[in-house]
């Protein structure tokens, strides 16, 4: 069976993604969804402009390892990882091809832009998918980036 894993670490200004499978990491910021875990995504460079602090990079490094470390030493998984910076109010979705198979980023946008309520959100998501798809086979986590 694949691994599947997928997980974002927030700090002030920054945000850590480690991923690997069939896991994506979307971020809902300004009413549009944008997937940050495809190759081709384009990324903020916030570690090159210094948009992130020097604090928030140093914060981040100390709880990575916790990420990385949760599929083992496992040779054969290759998890990707980046660090983008981050504005107040941006939303991480975290899910499964559960979701992102059959429910389209337009539907999501729309659930992320028309309840401020997380949890509210994330259960209108997953009733998207269990409508369109398997039950068994979601995943959906929202997280949402207070003031810096």
């Amino acid at each position: 069976m694949p691994t599947s894993f997928a997980g974002v670490l927030l700090a002030p200004g920054a945000a850590y993604m480690a991923y690997v499978g069939d896991m994506r990491v979307y971020r809902f910021r300004d009413g549009r969804l944008e997937e940050r875990t495809r190759d081709d995504a384009v990324l903020d460079g916030g570690m090159l402009d210094g948009s992130i602090s020097l604090d928030a990079l140093t914060m981040l490094v100390q709880h990575a390892n916790a990420a990385t470390r949760a599929l083992g030493c496992d040779a054969a998984v290759e998890m990707k990882t980046q660090v983008e910076s981050t504005a107040p109010g941006d939303i991480f979705l975290v899910c499964s091809a559960g979701l992102w198979v059959v429910v389209p980023e337009h539907r999501m946008s729309g659930i992320l832009a028309a309840h401020h309520e997380l949890r509210l959100a994330a259960s209108l998501l997953m009733d998207c998918a269990h409508e369109h798809g398997k039950a068994e086979h979601v995943t959906c986590l929202l997280a949402r980036v207070g003031d810096n």
